[in-house]
């Protein structure tokens, strides 16, 4: 908690970066020092500088459109199982989404119901001595207390065994206790993420089934520090600050003009802090859930789940030229790419004027393993937004992002596998076809009849297609005496194959491809199957949803590891006392201790 008691409602909290108000100076026109300022400049940077700007987008550029066909396969996916399986629009026609059923069953049956995370200390040989056995320690006790009953030195050897043995047995005890102070911390950690931790990672689940691959990005928030991640997330205080920050900034170097509504929403803003005696801002480490689309790999990866054989990695955002101030405190101008209507946008419009809120700027974070540097960069902008430098927090394997795959497989052309939905959309696509045909085929054998031509009036057909029951109708077209039968007569249908629209070999074909039988759709009963079959079938799923449990959990154990290793570096024993109590233990170890 951030205190902010003590100030005048008519007076502005004091944000980061700002100088404190000097009585009778506006606000609004008070200057601040250089550092935590937006930078306007627009000049160009030396040319090695610029040439490596341009290298890094351009590789960005080329990885994205290596995997433009993957990303397409993603997107059409998503809209798939969301009930989108017609060419050219569903409107009246039949879907029966089987697919969203199998997702649902998937995530059920992989999901972590209540995932915790445990610490314990690394196997270690730490006596150096002593064997571990008792009996040996019972005899260096014995002889010690021999010696001293008969008034003689202990023997050295019997007194270097049982202090090796203290000291190894205090070591222990130490870190068996770093280990439940860790899974404390990490607890509290998870309890604080926003949005929450369980119901993302079920989540990301969902995205793996439908996407065929997930990521989780391990972070660290400071206090009042934005990040990218932040623009989709609903956050603390530190929202409104950059926001209020950003607005002041622009008021005092003119890009605001009288009677804007941004001075509005600056006033309103700035009144709002002030009237707080306290704000809830957060620090520590954070777990961000990127799309599937938004992560570019490097065309030279070989194994998705891994990242081998891959030099850079980058994670693409769609910010507005706002944003971009509010985050990395730079001022782009119109010296951007222009992406209308966010992320799927394949050809951007270039040259954008920043003026539309509409506008999105397509900025790279890229992790670059080959330099052990991360680089950000904006499509079309000339220089980084920050300056390089080693991706924080350090973790053991360098990439902070960490993929989630299934279905993998081996393929030098594509390393993003196929997901459930690929599997079994043409099995969706065709049951939906039997079922339209079926439908149509229904409708075209409504009773209908046929009349020589000229025989009846437009009144005569109107009366006859509208006739309500028990109607007497009158035939204008029918001579007296004569039969209505002979001039309308029934038109006889076609009847109906059974077998045309059966769909029970797509229930095979669903068997054999996701593991998924009938009665995980719905009933058996029409299909005949024995309780035996059933059984074995189900035996067999069970199977292969062990499998990618196992996935799963190896999953999870990484991130983990990796944000346990982040919390024994970056946080300190007072934050950790202050979340566990007084009884915890944090020793500061050395980066080579926690790896």
């Amino acid at each position: 908690m951030m205190m902010m008691g003590g100030v005048p409602p008519e007076q502005p909290p004091m944000m980061p970066g700002m100088m404190p108000q000097q009585p009778g100076i506006d606000p609004m026109q008070q200057q601040q020092p250089g550092e935590g300022r937006i930078r306007r400049d627009t000049m160009e940077p030396p040319k090695a500088r610029l040439e490596l700007v341009k290298e890094i987008c351009e590789k960005v550029r080329s990885g994205k459109a290596k995997h433009e066909s993957a990303f397409k396969r993603m997107r059409d996916d998503m809209d798939f199982v969301s009930g989108k399986q017609w060419e050219g629009g569903d409107e009246g026609r039949y879907v029966a989404n089987i697919t969203q059923r199998h997702i649902a069953q998937r995530v059920a049956s992989l999901y972590c119901k209540n995932p915790k995370a445990t610490a314990k200390r690394k196997k270690r040989l730490e006596y150096s001595l002593w064997s571990e056995s008792m009996s040996e320690l019972q005899s260096a006790q014995a002889m010690s207390a021999m010696a001293m009953q008969q008034g003689m030195p202990p023997d050295p050897n019997a007194m270097a065994l049982m202090q090796d043995f203290q000291q190894g047995s205090q070591k222990r005890v130490m870190l068996d206790k770093v280990a439940k102070t860790l899974e404390l911390v990490f607890d509290h950690v998870i309890s604080e993420q926003q949005p929450n931790f369980k119901a993302q990672m079920k989540q990301l689940v969902r995205r793996v089934c439908v996407t065929g691959v997930g990521y989780v990005k391990i972070g660290f928030e400071r206090v009042t520090e934005r990040r990218p991640e932040d623009a989709e997330k609903i956050r603390d205080i530190t929202e409104q600050i950059a926001a209020v920050e950003r607005l002041t900034q622009d008021v005092e170097d003119g890009e605001i003009k009288e009677n804007e509504a941004n001075l509005e929403r600056l006033r309103l803003m700035m009144r709002d802090l002030s009237e707080k005696p306290e704000v809830m801002v957060r620090e520590g480490v954070v777990f961000d859930f990127p799309p599937s689309t938004s992560i570019i790999v490097d065309p030279k990866c070989r194994h998705l789940s891994s990242f081998l054989g891959a030099e850079w990695v980058a994670q693409e955002f769609m910010m507005s030229p706002d944003d971009i101030k509010e985050v990395y405190k730079v001022d782009i101008g119109n010296q951007y790419n222009s992406y209308k209507e966010g992320r799927n946008i394949a050809h951007p419009e270039i040259g954008g004027n920043g003026e539309k809120s509409d506008d999105r700027c397509c900025v790279w974070e890229v992790y670059s393993k080959k330099d052990r540097m991360k680089y950000v960069v904006v499509d079309g902008f000339h220089d980084f937004l920050i300056e390089p430098e080693s991706p924080w927090p350090e973790l053991e394997g360098f990439w902070p992002i960490f993929p989630l795959v299934f279905n993998e497989v081996e393929n030098e052309k594509c390393i993003f596998p196929q997901s459930d939905v690929s599997l079994i959309r043409p099995i969706q696509v065709e049951y939906n076809r039997a079922r339209e045909g079926l439908r149509e085929h229904r409708h075209a054998n409504r009773p209908a009849y046929a009349v020589p031509f000229g025989m009846m009036d437009e009144k005569d057909k109107i009366n006859l297609a509208e006739r309500p029951a028990h109607a007497i109708i009158e035939l204008r077209g029918l001579q007296p005496g004569q039969p209505v039968d002979a001039i309308l007569q029934h038109i006889k249908p076609v009847a109906i194959d059974p077998a045309l629209y059966d769909t029970s070999m797509l229930v095979d074909d669903t068997l054999r491809i996701l593991g998924s039988q009938e009665a995980n759709i719905g009933g058996t009963a029409a299909s005949g199957t024995t309780a035996t079959e059933v059984s074995v079938a189900e035996s067999s799923r069970m199977s292969a949803v062990g499998s990618n449990v196992d996935d799963l959990d190896e999953f999870l154990g990484l991130i983990c590891r990796a944000a346990g290793q982040v919390m024994l570096k970056e946080f300190s024993q007072e934050y950790v006392t202050k979340v566990v109590g007084p009884g915890s233990v944090w020793p500061q170890f050395t980066r080579e201790e926690i790896s």
